[in-house]
């Protein structure tokens, strides 16, 4: 039996839909350049003179973070969620836009946080170390010689959920009057879970009706009063394709201050490596950002 389990896709065409390694033929390839580029990006940040911290932001071993400083007095801020289907990827190689950023005199932070997979398939968990980090992040900017009102939050893939969720937060039950979050770069995302929970990815995360209640940010979109950029790859997945415009529409319909960024001709894991210049679909929306 070939039946539709969510609008009109059938259970294989919903896991493949979300299974990135059947859209892009090089993503070993990719994956491989974007931690070479994270090297350099390091390297190019310790040769302006940048020393890396590595800070704690919780209890255990994962939860610190990398901080790229910036020379400049009260310089924005760039808090940066990497992906990698919830259950990969550390921070250190997703430092591809240290050396630019801190030419142009922003900081980087760059957080670790729990793979899905060690805690027992909870996105509530991971969710909630993120938002303990930005908070250290903001609570640590001014000290560090960031500026606590300039913090850009940028996210891709599953970093950029997770990006979206710490957006859509309710920041009161941090201590905090107003949101850290200063504006907002979501690429190649997923913002609504229902379909995600119905896939393959129900597999090792456990979809509990609280998780896609608080961390889908399509349920939220009141809540996101900044400014918000949505990038999205040409050959991204349909599914990723269909998060993107539905997420910009609802945000557009929600008078959010939003623009949206096509990456033509650019696949799931290539939109992450525009990430590592200034020149980069990825880096443009977060540039343009910064410059409002």
């Amino acid at each position: 039996m070939n039946s539709n389990v969510w609008r009109d896709l059938t259970q294989a065409q919903l896991d493949w839909s979300y299974d990135q390694s059947q859209h892009a033929s090089n993503m070993a390839l990719v994956i491989t350049r974007c931690e070479a580029l994270s090297a350099k990006g390091r390297a190019t940040a310790q040769q302006l003179g940048t020393v890396v911290q590595r800070l704690s932001y919780g209890p255990t071993e994962v939860e610190a973070l990398d901080w790229y400083p910036s020379r400049s007095a009260r310089a924005p801020l760039v808090f940066f969620v990497h992906g990698g289907a919830w259950r990969r990827g550390q921070a250190k190689d997703y430092a591809m836009a240290a050396g630019w950023l801190n030419l142009a005199g922003a900081h980087l932070v760059v957080p670790d946080f729990s793979a899905v997979t060690d805690v027992n398939g909870s996105l509530l968990t991971m969710a909630e170390q993120l938002q303990n980090a930005l908070a250290f992040t903001a609570h640590k900017a001014a000290e560090l010689g960031a500026d606590p009102r300039r913090i850009y939050v940028v996210g891709h893939s599953s970093g950029a959920h997770l990006a979206a969720c710490l957006a859509s937060y309710n920041w009161l039950q941090k201590g905090f009057t107003e949101s850290p979050v200063h504006a907002l770069v979501c690429c190649s995302g997923m913002y609504e879970l229902e379909p995600v929970s119905l896939s393959s990815r129900s597999n090792y995360v456990n979809f509990t009706p609280k998780t896609l209640q608080d961390l889908s940010p399509m349920r939220r979109l009141h809540n996101f009063t900044m400014p918000v950029s949505v990038a999205c790859g040409e050959f991204e997945s349909p599914e990723f394709k269909r998060q993107a415009r539905e997420f910009a529409q609802g945000l557009s319909d929600h008078k959010a201050n939003l623009r949206f960024y096509w990456g033509e001709a650019f696949n799931h894991f290539e939109m992450l490596e525009t990430f590592s210049q200034p020149d980069g679909v990825m880096a443009q929306a977060l540039i343009e950002l910064m410059q409002r």
